[in-house]
């Protein structure tokens, strides 16, 4: 279904479109009215919707200028506009032509006409998604091929069946890192799985692939595969990194308990120089999770890390510079906080020196915001400082994160509008690659903040939600249509046929194809 903008400045013209029109035979879910061009840009800007009609002659600014702001913002295949106007002006058409509008309508217009009219442009926008379902389907099943193919490869190398290391064997994406830096680590299955009915664990280990993936493979840090015993093994690039190892592993296991309730164990290998290398630190992990299986550290590595608080001085400092220079924008700040909570651990400081930090923090942020709005709270900052005194490194951080949320985010009204649109993208673009870390991206805010932030304002996991959604969308197709499972699967934006039966069946308790057919039998 598709949405209607109707922009004239005659209130009787706008509403008598709006109510003369069974607008939902036709495939249209909800119309929007503007008396002006300013309005429409801020409705457009709000509700997004795919067709607008409208005048050209208003007064502020001209339905001319209005349709040259909207194609500076949307091509035809985003944005249909049809011009509804009293004037046979060729002036006029030939203007319309130069802006891509599809169609030129005058005043009084026939209800049959105009109604041919918008069902054609949303034929137009349906074989347009049509299309672009199709180039998504094609490099989906590309793609997931490539990645079989590599991972297979990941396999052989690390359990030593390759016997000859020529330039020639390694996959396209692998030569160019073939002598770069890397360390394993294998997430532990014991730990991470809920055991259970086989598909449950099944989908609940693919999940956690897709997110390390989505986390490490996509940001072009890492490789994640299966090894022969299934476990989920990440080679982590280890040099020209903007993050340690450490810190990467940290936010994983941050975001797999934020997205699916858990907290795994990581062992790491040794760091070796390439892949011809790699199979010595896989075996030191084997090696490190037979000695420690019975042990309780979420992070497992060789040695002893050195206590770098002396390196990460001018890091921190840059932190709080940044901080403050960003007060006017509360995400910005929470994102670089995160990341400061991320170099405390990755760093492992004292207690001491975590309170003195974020003491140091609160207040220099405290001053930048009484000096840029005036506005003293009295007592605010003493009563951190206590709190901070008698509290361990967790409880500082997560006190000083939400004196800082207070401060930045006078009201929640800029979070709630970053998961609100989220929301909404998540609902139109359900066919497309849908990530954490790519809606993150959209917000400028990191994985990890974002996954945080959607759980505190929703109550679920952001990937919980989207497989959710997804999951609705395919029980209705299955209802409403004849199409096949896999196309549904790839319409709903699973690549994996495999992964949507089990995400489908954890969600309804029977395949797809189960559940089409209990619903033909009733």
């Amino acid at each position: 279904m598709y949405k209607l903008l109707v922009v004239d400045d005659e209130k009787m013209i706008r509403m008598g479109i709006k109510n003369g029109i069974e607008w939902e035979t036709i495939g249209v879910s909800e119309v929007f009215t503007a008396a002006s061009a300013l309005e429409a840009l801020e409705i457009i800007e709000k509700e997004h919707p795919q067709i607008m009609l409208t005048d050209i002659s208003m007064t502020e600014m001209s339905g001319l200028a209005l349709m040259e702001r909207v194609r500076e913002l949307y091509d035809e295949e985003e944005m249909r506009i049809l011009v509804l106007t009293g004037y046979d002006r060729f002036d006029y058409a030939r203007q319309c032509l130069q802006m891509r509008v599809q169609d030129f309508l005058l005043k009084p217009v026939d209800e049959d006409e105009l109604k041919g009219n918008i069902r054609k442009q949303i034929d137009a926008l349906e074989a347009e998604r049509a299309k672009k379902e199709r180039e998504q389907a094609n490099l989906r099943t590309e793609g997931a091929k490539r990645q079989t193919m590599m991972e297979c490869f990941m396999r052989d190398l690390v359990h030593q069946r390759l016997e000859k290391k020529e330039d020639g064997i390694y996959p396209e994406e692998l030569a160019a890192m073939r002598e770069r830096p890397m360390e394993i680590a294998i997430l532990i299955p014991e730990v991470y799985m809920n055991h259970g009915k086989q598909s449950e664990e099944d989908f609940q280990k693919l999940t956690i692939k897709n997110l390390c993936m989505d986390l490490i493979d996509a940001r072009h840090a890492g490789i994640t595969f299966s090894d022969d015993d299934g476990k989920i093994v990440t080679a982590i690039y280890t040099s020209y990194m903007e993050r340690s190892v450490t810190e990467r592993v940290e936010e994983l296991g941050e975001i797999l308990e934020n997205e699916c309730d858990i907290k795994p164990r990581v062992v790491l290998g040794s760091e070796v120089n390439g892949l011809d290398a790699l199979f010595v630190s896989y075996n030191d992990a084997l090696y490190l999770l037979e000695q420690e299986r019975k042990g309780f550290r979420e992070i497992v590595r060789r040695g002893n890390e050195q206590n770098k608080e002396r390196l990460v001085q001018d890091i921190y400092r840059e932190f709080k510079q940044t901080m403050i220079q960003n007060m006017a924008n509360g995400t910005r700040v929470m994102y670089v906080y995160e990341k400061f909570v991320q170099a405390t651990k990755s760093y492992n400081l004292s207690k001491a020196q975590v309170q003195k930090w974020c003491f140091d923090i609160a207040s220099g942020l405290y001053f930048a915001y009484v000096t840029e709005t005036g506005d003293v709270v009295d007592g605010r900052v003493e009563a951190l400082m206590k709190a901070l005194a008698g509290a361990g490194k967790e409880e500082s951080l997560e006190m000083t994160e939400m004196f800082i949320r207070k401060l930045v985010f006078q009201e929640e009204g800029e979070q709630n509008k970053i998961i609100a649109d989220a929301k909404r993208h998540i609902k139109e673009h359900l066919e497309s690659e849908l990530s954490v870390t790519r809606l993150a991206e959209m917000f400028y805010v990191s994985p990890n903040y974002f996954s945080r932030l959607f759980k505190r304002v929703t109550g679920e996991g952001c990937n919980e939600y989207i497989v959710r959604k997804r999951i609705e969308k395919s029980k209705v197709l299955l209802e409403t249509t004849t199409i096949k499972a896999g196309r549904i699967a790839a319409m709903v934006g699973y690549n994996d046929t495999n992964y949507f039966s089990l995400a489908f069946k954890k969600h309804t308790g029977m395949s797809p194809t189960k559940y089409r057919e209990t619903l033909q039998k009733k």
